[in-house]
């Protein structure tokens, strides 16, 4: 069952992963987590492939992330009861962290219900759009990586991380965007490098 899984993941390819991102950014109950872990096995893609990989993930959570954001505006007060209780939770944390919390939750369950705050703040589109952004790219990077590592085994990722704790998760995403900024910078002063070069030629 498992590998037939596997196999029809596959088949489908890198569409597939996208439409798994934009089924989780929608906040529908959806096991992300797992499909993603999976397909960061069955891809076993490299550090710099999954950089364009996750900026695709990214773009479709992001963008599926209007779907909440946009409900939280129009139909705030049609919520159920009980789905008011984990909105009260998000205003709390967005309250205390501001609208850099749109960033800050989307790896955590949280995430889900500050896109609904959101919308329901009025804030604004493209910095919605953005800290969106910001913050489920770092995600969708290590966790392509990890399924790769753990050989996209839920259970063995679960079993590692109760132990490595949130403070360890936090350090590989502190590490990775470190390795990305350096890897811009130097790209940068290598151009300026070579500019600077061809002007002394010309």
């Amino acid at each position: 069952m498992i590998q037939q899984f596997l196999e029809w993941l596959n088949t489908i390819g890198i569409p597939g992963l996208f439409i798994v991102m934009f089924l989780e950014g929608s906040s529908l109950p959806f096991p992300g987590l797992i499909v993603v872990l999976s397909y960061g096995y069955v891809l076993s893609p490299g550090y710099v492939q999954t950089i364009f990989i996750a900026i695709g993930m990214a773009i479709s959570y992001s963008l599926s992330s209007l779907i909440p954001y946009f409900l939280g505006q129009k139909l705030e007060r049609y919520f159920p009861q009980r789905f008011k209780k984990g909105l009260e939770k998000g205003t709390a944390y967005f309250k205390r962290y501001g609208i850099w919390s749109i960033a800050l939750s989307r790896p955590f369950g949280i995430g889900n219900y500050i896109s609904y705050v959101a919308g329901i703040s009025k804030v604004n589109f493209f910095k919605y759009l953005f800290l969106t952004f910001v913050g489920i790219y770092p995600w969708s990077y290590v966790m392509v990586l990890l399924g790769d590592y753990f050989k996209g085994n839920y259970e063995a990722f679960k079993n590692y991380f109760s132990s490595f704790g949130l403070y360890g998760y936090g350090a590989a995403i502190v590490v990775i965007l470190t390795i990305f900024v350096f890897y811009k910078t130097k790209q940068k002063k290598r151009v300026l490098t070579e500019v600077r070069e061809g002007g002394h030629g010309n």
